[in-house]
C-alpha cells in the first residue's frame, strides 16, 4: 500500500489570545482528495489546520492537528519518503513579529509588523524528508498560469494545482473548483470548473499514472 502525505485546511497565526491571521479555506478540496486517495488504495497521513468539514474516518487515514505553519512543517518532517505529498493546506505566510500575551486594548488603530513563516511546501520539497512526488496549490486571481508556473519553480514541487475564481465559481466555501495541475516536465491537465470530488478524481488519477 502506497503512503500519502496531505495537508489540508487552513493555518492560524494569533495576534493577542483572541486575534488571528489566516487564509480562507473550509477543507472541502483537501477532504476530497483523502477520499480519491483512499479509493486508490493509499494509507494517508493528514496534518490539518482549521476545517468546516467533518473528517472520512478511516483505519487508513491519520489525522494531526496543526494550527500553525511552524507546527505543520515540523509534524511534516517526520514522516520521510513517502509516495505522494499533496500540500493543499491554506498556510499562512506571515505571523507577527511579537506575540501578545494578553488581549490587545481596542485603540485608535493598530500597527502590526508581521514576519515570514516557514515555507512549508518549499521545506518538503527540497529537504531531506521529500516525498517522490510533490504536489503543490496555488490559487491566483491575476496572471494565473504566469504566477502558478513561477510558484511551481520557486517551491521546486513536481506539480503545482492552479486554482482561479471565474464569475460563476468563487471556490472558497463551495462545493466547486476550477484549475489545472501543471507539472515541471511540461505535462498539465485541464481539469476546468466542475464539483471538488471531480477535481481530487482528476487529479489523483492523473498523478497515479505518474512514476516517481
Amino acid at each position: 500500500m502506497k503512503k500519502a502525505l496531505i495537508t489540508i485546511g487552513s493555518t492560524r497565526e494569533y495576534i493577542d489570545p483572541v486575534r488571528y491571521i489566516s487564509n480562507e479555506s473550509s477543507g472541502r478540496q483537501g477532504m476530497a482528495l483523502i477520499k480519491s486517495l483512499l479509493k486508490s488504495n493509499y494509507k494517508i497521513i493528514c496534518l490539518h489546520g482549521y476545517i468546516q468539514v467533518k473528517q472520512i474516518v478511516s483505519k487508513n487515514v491519520k489525522y494531526i492537528f496543526t494550527s500553525s505553519a511552524k507546527d505543520m512543517l515540523k509534524e511534516a518532517k517526520k514522516y520521510k519518503s513517502v509516495d505522494l505529498g499533496i500540500f493543499n493546506a491554506a498556510v499562512s505566510d506571515y505571523k507577527v513579529e511579537k506575540y501578545s500575551k494578553v488581549k490587545i486594548k481596542k485603540n485608535n488603530g493598530l500597527s502590526l509588523k508581521l514576519i515570514n513563516n516557514p515555507d512549508v511546501l518549499k521545506s518538503m520539497s527540497t529537504g531531506k524528508n521529500k516525498p517522490k512526488i510533490t504536489v503543490g496549490f496555488a490559487y491566483e486571481t491575476d496572471n494565473v498560469l504566469q504566477n502558478a508556473k513561477k510558484k511551481l519553480l520557486s517551491k521546486n514541487c513536481d506539480f503545482i494545482v492552479l486554482n482561479y475564481p471565474t464569475p460563476k465559481n468563487k471556490i472558497f466555501n463551495t462545493n466547486y473548483n476550477n484549475g489545472i495541475l501543471i507539472g515541471r516536465s511540461g505535462a498539465s491537465l485541464k481539469i476546468g470548473s466542475v464539483s471538488k470530488t471531480i477535481f481530487a478524481d482528476k487529479i489523483v488519477k492523473f498523478l497515479k499514472n505518474i512514476k516517481a
